[in-house]
């Protein structure tokens, strides 16, 4: 078993870098389609990002509470590092959008914690 988790570690050690990187001029240029759907759903999750941080200003402010601090900028990260991710992989077809629909997860997430 150890052996086929170590085969799995060393293929996306290999397909991760290939993923996550800026693009060439050999690599085919992306749809202006996939590049727009790529802006607007990311300045939407912008958008939605203010509103939570802004609940979350208002929840560190209202009372402490010891998790709740390192939990919403968890979340938070984890969300900007997928944006982040979505725009560096933008010349893959799926890869974009998959990322962003985690980082929308991390909104919605992050808009249920900062109600609490």
């Amino acid at each position: 078993m150890s052996v086929d988790v170590s085969q799995r570690v060393k293929q996306l050690r290999r397909q991760l870098p290939d993923a996550f990187r800026l693009p060439t001029e050999a690599d085919p240029r992306p749809a202006n389609r996939q590049i727009a759907a790529v802006c607007a759903w990311a300045a939407a999750l912008g958008l939605g990002g203010m509103a939570v941080a802004l609940r979350a200003f208002v929840g560190l402010v209202a009372e402490y509470r010891g998790w709740y601090a390192p939990t919403v900028v968890t979340i938070g990260l984890l969300g900007l590092a997928c944006t982040i991710g979505a725009f560096a992989s933008v010349h893959r077809r799926r890869l974009p959008f998959a990322l962003l629909g985690v980082a929308s997860v991390s909104l919605l997430i992050g808009w249920i914690v900062t109600g609490l």
